[in-house]
């Protein structure tokens, strides 16, 4: 196939081949909840940074979108130039995120055997104009597609839960309180369980796929 991108044309040959890769079994399990103030936080208690890639990159987007809408006349060759300009930015911020995307599920997938994710609603959110950028931004989509994909390579398992409660339900007792996303911090009113709103989120996830905290030897790992 001949794919044309913003720096040029590519020439695609797909193969056949067996990838499978099996990683040795860890026996450990994990929760994870992907979010705006960090990019996922696991429930072992560890967080993974969102990198923001196209906040990051926005003033010389709009630099370059700029450069776009002084030049109207479409057939100019400035104009062209400007947006292929415009366009290897945006292909620079996805590579960026699709690198971080398979480099983050790489290290998920060799540390566990068994991982649990919410199963979102990605297009709704984005609906939401105040989420909207950093739901984009974050690629949560695409990055719990990578992620599924080489958990079935590794012998692994991704299981997807019901998001609905996960950060307003204590994981401890399962009271239920409601609180802003402003809230980070969350202690329960029932049982005094502390955690950060997110880290909870993850327990809870966990909770949901039936996962304890080691996955037992004769343990099927088969989605």
């Amino acid at each position: 196939m001949i794919k044309r991108e913003a720096d040029g044309w590519y020439v695609i040959f797909a193969v056949e081949e067996n990838q499978s890769r099996f990683f040795p079994k860890t026996g450990q399990t994990v929760g994870i909840d992907v979010g705006i103030e960090n990019f996922a936080t696991f429930s072992t208690g560890e967080v993974v940074e969102n990198p923001e890639f196209l906040r990051e990159s926005e003033c010389e987007l709009k630099t370059a979108q700029r450069k776009v809408s002084r030049r109207p006349n479409k057939s100019s060759h400035r104009r062209r130039k400007a947006v292929e300009l415009l366009a290897r930015k945006h292909q620079k911020i996805r590579r960026q995120r699709a690198d971080f995307h398979h480099k983050t599920a790489l290290q998920i997938v060799r540390k566990f055997d068994a991982m649990a994710v919410e199963d979102l609603n990605v297009k709704g959110m984005v609906k939401n104009h105040h989420l909207a950028k950093s739901v984009s931004d974050a690629g949560w989509n695409k990055f719990i597609l990578i992620l599924t994909s080489k958990a079935e390579e590794a012998g692994r398992k991704v299981i997807k839960v019901n998001p609905s409660y996960t950060s307003q339900d204590c994981s401890k007792c399962g009271h239920r309180m409601r609180k802003s996303l402003a809230m980070r911090e969350r202690r329960c009113d029932k049982c005094g369980f502390q955690a950060h709103r997110d880290h909870n989120a993850a327990l809870n996830i966990k909770g949901r796929a039936g996962l304890s905290g080691m996955v037992p030897d004769g343990e099927s790992r088969e989605p």
